[in-house]
C-alpha cells in the first residue's frame, strides 16, 4: 500500500482510495456461534449504504466477507486496508457466506470521501418507558420505537424495533455491550416489535448466543447475547 500511495502522490498530487459503502464488524467466535457459522473468520456486513457500490453489487446486511480477490480476510482492518489500497472504479471479487452457502460477488469500488465516511458508526431527556425497570432474560426495559424516540437517540431512519430505555448492569444485555438508547431491530434475523418477541428468542436459544441487530446513533451493529 505504501508504494501505491507514493505513486499516486507523484502522479496525481493526491491519494484516491476505494470504498465499498458498508458498515463492518470482525466475525468473533460468539457472533459465529449465534449465526451458526463453523469458521469464525471474516467480516460481517452490519449495514449497507443506499446507492453505494456494495448495494449496487447486491451485498446484504448479514453477509460475511471471507476473501477479496481470493485473498483471505481475517478481520475488519485487513478488509479496510485492502479496499482503501485499491483505486476507485476497480472491480473486486468478494467471497461471501450467505444463508449457509458460499458465493462470489463482483463490486466496482466507489471513491472514498470524508462525507461518506462520516456516515460510519461511532442523550438528552425525552419520553420515558412505562415499565418499572429492567427485567426478563435480557435484563432491559424495552419500549416500541416511535419517531420521537428514534430522533432522540439519533436513529431517525429506524421505524421498527424496540428501544432500550434501561439496562440492568448485571444482566446479559450489559455483558454484551447493549446500552440505553440502542434500538433492537432483529433477533436471530427476525424483526421484533414487542418485548415478548425478544424473550421468546432467548428462551428458545438453549444457552447458545443469540444475535441481536442494534441501531445505534444512525448505524447498525450485530451483538451476540448469551441468555442467562
Amino acid at each position: 500500500m505504501a508504494k501505491s500511495i507514493m505513486e499516486q502522490l507523484l502522479q496525481n498530487g493526491r491519494v484516491r482510495r476505494g470504498m465499498l459503502g458498508v458498515n463492518i464488524q470482525t466475525l468473533t467466535e460468539e457472533l459465529a456461534e449465534a449465526m451458526e457459522i463453523k469458521d469464525a473468520s471474516g467480516v460481517i456486513v452490519s449495514g449497507v449504504r443506499p446507492g453505494s457500490a456494495a448495494e449496487k453489487a447486491g451485498l446484504r446486511r448479514g453477509d460475511v466477507i471471507t476473501a477479496v480477490n481470493g485473498e483471505k480476510i481475517a478481520d475488519g482492518n485487513v478488509l479496510r486496508n485492502k479496499i482503501a489500497g485499491t483505486l476507485p472504479g476497480t472491480e473486486v471479487k468478494l467471497t461471501i457466506q450467505r444463508e449457509g452457502g458460499t458465493q462470489e460477488v463482483s463490486v466496482v469500488l466507489d471513491e472514498f470521501n470524508s462525507e461518506s465516511a462520516s456516515a460510519d458508526p461511532e442523550t438528552q431527556g425525552g419520553e420515558n418507558a412505562p415499565s418499572t425497570g429492567p427485567s426478563g432474560k435480557l435484563g432491559v426495559t424495552l419500549q416500541p420505537v416511535t419517531p420521537q424516540l428514534a430522533k432522540q437517540f439519533g436513529s431517525e431512519s429506524v421505524t421498527e424495533g424496540l428501544v432500550v430505555m434501561d439496562v440492568d448492569p448485571n444482566g446479559a444485555a450489559a455483558d454484551a455491550g447493549i446500552s440505553r438508547g440502542d434500538i433492537i431491530i432483529e433477533v436471530n434475523r427476525r424483526t421484533v416489535t414487542a418485548a415478548e418477541d425478544v424473550e421468546a428468542a432467548l428462551q428458545n436459544a438453549g444457552g447458545r448466543a443469540v444475535m441481536h441487530l442494534i441501531a445505534r446513533r444512525g448505524s447498525t451493529i450485530y451483538l451476540p447475547v448469551r441468555p442467562r
